[in-house]
């Protein structure tokens, strides 16, 4: 990864593909520590081409009615991931591995950048964790 490129969040690494996303819920381990949840799983070897990691930012409606509160939570989140991305994504590299990811918020209450950053830090180092006991594949 260039150094430019080390805390950047392009396109190529948000999860849209709808069968992958479906298999995620369906097969995904969780990994919790709140108020963030993810859901991971590892892509198949004809996906290896693709990023170490995508990922989907995820804030349901139930917990914030309004769009704009929503979309402020979303760009904490994917904030938070990104600038925690570099030693997560340098981690997969080394293992060879290709994880895709659905980062979800859990709380009720709206979370300050600086709290979702350490919080972030702690849930992708549990996903290491738990993604090395176990991770089922596509």
């Amino acid at each position: 990864m260039t150094k430019r490129g080390t805390y950047s969040f392009p396109k190529k690494e948000h999860l849209k593909s709808k069968t992958t996303i479906e298999h995620l819920y369906a097969k995904g381990a969780s990994a919790t520590v709140f108020p963030l949840r993810a859901i991971f799983v590892a892509l198949p070897q004809q996906q290896q081409e693709h990023p170490a990691a995508t990922i989907l930012v995820s804030v349901a409606k139930r917990r914030f009615r309004h769009a704009v509160d929503r979309n402020l939570m979303k760009r904490r989140i994917r904030e938070a991931y990104r600038l925690n991305k570099p030693t997560f994504i340098e981690h997969l590299q080394s293992q060879g591995k290709h994880l895709a990811i659905a980062i979800l918020y859990i709380d009720n209450k709206p979370a300050g950048t600086e709290y979702l950053k350490r919080k972030m830090a702690k849930l992708l180092a549990s996903i290491i964790e738990k993604e090395q006991k176990t991770c089922g594949s596509i």
